[in-house]
């Protein structure tokens, strides 16, 4: 049976979880199995930037993770064994909450196919047995559900894309995305009847989409958004008439007539997103690259960091810490 997996950071029975029960039920009645997690049960510590997870995979490795003592193995478990999965988030400022910015970051480079894709290929060209867990590998669908207080979209304006932070590293096919304004009591949303229909929709439609082959996956979002890829609206717009899409990373062409402006991406950008296997494995490979012209200099780079170690940074007294 296909399993659909809930995600949602907010408040117990806030309205971005109030949305997200009523899309899990709605699916669950096609036939899936469904199953809630709260980001707020678990706890989750920021990564360290310490890379140890992608060297462990091209060593062989399964890429365990070299934080101890929190929730992520649990939440790996949840999120490899689902087909599908909904992510619904509270938006505060303009942006996804900081916990769920924490997770993103703990589902990066260790999460990401493609390099696993590439450092199992390493290992096994040098005849080295590869370890990394072949769910990472299975095809997945998604969806987002962005709740925001303020009765205009410009406060929410980052909250859509950036949930792609989650998404992509693992090849997650997101299929359709919500939004919505004026939600600022909590629960409040239960009188919302057309949100509550859109959830439902945007439950049916990950929970018919588990299991079918890319190629088959249909966009069900209410907009198309100017890049083909990401559906986001979010450009990156500099002095020429050359545009970036700030989710996806790929580059169009700016058009104006008759007072309409359109954003046109050629077929070569878009098989190049960042959201796509090809694109990210152009950036393994310059990461790869950017590392082998620096590792030399880190002898230098250690005499140089000397200078700064006689700044102490200031540390809360345990007694504070045990009253928190």
């Amino acid at each position: 049976m296909m399993k659909l997996l809930g995600l949602g950071s907010g408040r117990k029975m806030g309205n971005s979880e109030v949305l997200l029960r009523e899309a899990l039920m709605a699916a669950e009645k096609t036939g899936v199995k469904i199953e809630l997690l709260r980001l707020h049960d678990l706890h989750i510590k920021p990564c360290i930037g310490c890379i140890s997870c992608s060297k462990d995979q091209q060593s062989g490795g399964t890429g365990e993770c070299v934080i101890k003592d929190d929730d992520m193995p649990f939440f790996n478990e949840k999120l490899l064994g689902c087909d599908g999965i909904i992510l619904s988030i509270p938006v505060y400022i303009m942006t996804p909450p900081g916990h769920f910015k924490v997770l993103c970051d703990r589902i990066g480079p260790s999460h990401d196919v493609a390099w696993q894709m590439e450092a199992k290929r390493i290992a096994e060209s040098e005849g080295r047995e590869s370890k990394i867990d072949p769910r990472f590998f299975k095809p997945r669908v998604g969806a987002f559900i962005a709740v925001g207080g303020a009765p205009t979209p410009d406060w929410l304006s980052l909250a859509l894309p950036l949930m792609n932070t989650f998404t992509f590293p693992m090849q997650i096919e997101v299929i359709d995305q919500m939004q919505v304004l004026g939600s600022p009591l909590p629960g409040q949303v239960v009188l919302n009847d057309v949100a509550l229909e859109r959830a439902r929709r945007l439950g049916r439609h990950v929970a018919e989409a588990m299991g079918k082959p890319l190629e088959q996956l249909e966009w069900k979002g209410d907009e198309p958004g100017t890049c083909p890829v990401c559906h986001s609206n979010v450009m990156l717009v500099g002095k020429t008439k050359s545009v970036e899409c700030a989710v996806c990373g790929i580059r169009g062409e700016l058009k104006e007539r008759n007072g309409e402006i359109t954003v046109t991406f050629s077929k070569e950008q878009q098989a190049i997103s960042r959201l796509t296997l090809a694109g990210k494995k152009l950036h393994f490979d310059d990461v790869v690259e950017t590392v082998g012209k620096n590792i030399q200099a880190m002898g230098e780079v250690q005499a140089r960091l000397k200078k700064y170690q006689t700044l102490k940074a200031v540390k809360p007294s345990k007694a504070k810490k045990n009253l928190s």
